[in-house]
Protein backbone atom coordinates (compact mmCIF):
# COMPACT_ATOMS: atom_id res chain seq x y z
CA UNK A 1 0.00 0.00 0.00
CA UNK A 2 1.24 3.52 -0.69
CA UNK A 3 2.48 5.46 2.38
CA UNK A 4 0.04 8.36 1.87
CA UNK A 5 -2.93 6.00 1.78
CA UNK A 6 -1.57 4.06 4.75
CA UNK A 7 -1.36 7.26 6.83
CA UNK A 8 -4.98 8.03 5.97
CA UNK A 9 -6.03 4.54 7.05
CA UNK A 10 -4.14 4.96 10.34
CA UNK A 11 -5.87 8.31 10.95
CA UNK A 12 -9.28 6.70 10.45
CA UNK A 13 -8.28 3.80 12.68
CA UNK A 14 -7.32 6.29 15.40
CA UNK A 15 -10.70 8.02 15.23
CA UNK A 16 -12.61 4.75 15.20
CA UNK A 17 -10.52 3.51 18.14
CA UNK A 18 -11.42 6.64 20.14
CA UNK A 19 -15.14 6.06 19.60
CA UNK A 20 -14.80 2.38 20.48
CA UNK A 21 -12.77 3.15 23.61
CA UNK A 22 -15.25 5.68 24.97
CA UNK A 23 -18.21 3.39 24.22
CA UNK A 24 -16.61 0.31 25.76
CA UNK A 25 -15.31 2.23 28.77
CA UNK A 26 -18.75 3.58 29.64
CA UNK A 27 -20.34 0.16 29.20
CA UNK A 28 -17.72 -1.80 31.14
CA UNK A 29 -16.79 0.71 33.83
CA UNK A 30 -20.19 2.31 34.19
CA UNK A 31 -21.25 5.77 33.13
CA UNK A 32 -21.64 6.97 36.74
CA UNK A 33 -17.95 6.34 37.44
CA UNK A 34 -16.97 8.14 34.26
CA UNK A 35 -19.15 11.10 35.22
CA UNK A 36 -17.21 11.45 38.48
CA UNK A 37 -13.84 11.01 36.79
CA UNK A 38 -11.70 14.05 35.99
CA UNK A 39 -11.68 14.80 32.27
CA UNK A 40 -7.90 14.61 32.14
CA UNK A 41 -7.89 10.91 33.00
CA UNK A 42 -10.46 10.13 30.32
CA UNK A 43 -8.74 12.28 27.70
CA UNK A 44 -5.18 11.15 28.37
CA UNK A 45 -5.84 7.45 28.76
CA UNK A 46 -8.12 7.33 25.72
CA UNK A 47 -5.56 9.09 23.53
CA UNK A 48 -2.79 6.84 24.86
CA UNK A 49 -4.76 3.68 24.16
CA UNK A 50 -5.88 4.77 20.69
CA UNK A 51 -2.30 5.77 19.85
CA UNK A 52 -0.95 2.46 21.10
CA UNK A 53 -3.52 0.57 19.05
CA UNK A 54 -2.54 2.43 15.88
CA UNK A 55 1.16 1.95 16.62
CA UNK A 56 0.57 -1.78 17.19
CA UNK A 57 -1.23 -2.01 13.86
CA UNK A 58 1.61 -0.16 12.14
CA UNK A 59 4.14 -2.52 13.72
CA UNK A 60 2.22 -5.58 12.55
CA UNK A 61 1.78 -4.22 9.03
CA UNK A 62 5.43 -3.20 8.61
CA UNK A 63 6.94 -6.55 9.62
CA UNK A 64 6.83 -9.88 7.84
CA UNK A 65 5.87 -11.75 11.00
CA UNK A 66 3.02 -10.78 13.28
CA UNK A 67 5.20 -11.31 16.35
CA UNK A 68 8.17 -9.02 16.42
CA UNK A 69 9.89 -7.10 19.19
CA UNK A 70 8.22 -3.87 18.04
CA UNK A 71 4.71 -5.34 17.97
CA UNK A 72 5.26 -7.03 21.35
CA UNK A 73 6.23 -3.68 22.88
CA UNK A 74 3.11 -1.98 21.57
CA UNK A 75 0.93 -4.87 22.72
CA UNK A 76 2.51 -4.51 26.17
CA UNK A 77 1.74 -0.79 26.08
CA UNK A 78 -1.89 -1.54 25.20
CA UNK A 79 -2.16 -3.95 28.14
CA UNK A 80 -0.54 -1.49 30.56
CA UNK A 81 -2.80 1.40 29.53
CA UNK A 82 -5.86 -0.87 29.79
CA UNK A 83 -4.84 -1.96 33.31
CA UNK A 84 -4.34 1.69 34.33
CA UNK A 85 -7.78 2.53 32.91
CA UNK A 86 -9.26 -0.28 34.97
CA UNK A 87 -7.50 0.91 38.12
CA UNK A 88 -8.64 4.51 37.70
CA UNK A 89 -12.19 3.38 36.95
CA UNK A 90 -12.18 1.13 40.02
CA UNK A 91 -11.05 4.05 42.18
CA UNK A 92 -13.93 6.19 40.93
CA UNK A 93 -16.41 3.34 41.40
CA UNK A 94 -15.32 3.21 45.04
CA UNK A 95 -15.72 6.99 45.28
CA UNK A 96 -19.22 6.67 43.84
CA UNK A 97 -20.16 4.08 46.43
CA UNK A 98 -18.65 6.18 49.23
CA UNK A 99 -20.59 9.26 48.14
CA UNK A 100 -23.80 7.26 47.92
CA UNK A 101 -24.31 7.59 51.67
CA UNK A 102 -23.63 10.82 53.51
CA UNK A 103 -22.50 11.12 57.16
CA UNK A 104 -25.93 10.46 58.68
CA UNK A 105 -26.28 7.14 56.85
CA UNK A 106 -28.99 8.29 54.47
CA UNK A 107 -28.77 8.30 50.72
CA UNK A 108 -27.40 11.59 49.43
CA UNK A 109 -29.49 13.92 47.29
CA UNK A 110 -27.40 13.28 44.19
CA UNK A 111 -27.91 9.54 44.33
CA UNK A 112 -31.57 9.67 45.46
CA UNK A 113 -32.49 11.85 42.49
CA UNK A 114 -31.10 9.18 40.20
CA UNK A 115 -32.94 6.37 42.02
CA UNK A 116 -36.40 7.87 42.46
CA UNK A 117 -38.82 7.53 39.55
CA UNK A 118 -40.29 10.69 38.07
CA UNK A 119 -43.88 9.39 38.10
CA UNK A 120 -44.35 9.33 41.87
Amino acid sequence: MRPKLLRLVYAFEFLIALVAIFTAWSEIGGQAALDLMHWGWKFGLSLALAGAIVAYTAAVVSEESIWSLRSARWLTAIIIVTVVMGGVTYYYVLQEEASEFDDSGTISAYRSAAILPLDS
